[in-house]
């Protein structure tokens, strides 16, 4: 969900402040960077899932454009407006 806590696997933590939630369906990527565990992350975005968590997790979420990345092995939640985005410090 656009928020990240709708997870099977558990809520991540926002590294940043306690009180916000993760952000995101890619949280769990932004999470990662943020507290220092990899340099670098991929997730996806189609309405912020990848803009929003990065921003609350203070790290740069890149959201390229549409067809620069390709989408191979991506499972879309909309064809038209998915892509791989990118997670770094």
């Amino acid at each position: 969900g656009l928020v990240g806590v709708r997870s099977p696997y558990g809520i991540p933590k926002n590294p940043v402040r306690d009180d916000l939630v993760p952000g995101g369906s890619s949280s769990g990527s932004a999470v990662a960077v943020s507290a220092g565990l990899v340099p670098l992350s991929l997730g996806t975005d189609t309405a912020g899932s990848g803009r929003v968590p990065a921003m609350l997790n203070n790290v740069v979420g890149l959201k390229p454009s549409l067809g620069l990345i390709p989408n191979t092995g991506l499972v879309p939640a909309c064809r038209t407006l998915d892509c791989i985005s990118v997670f770094s410090l």
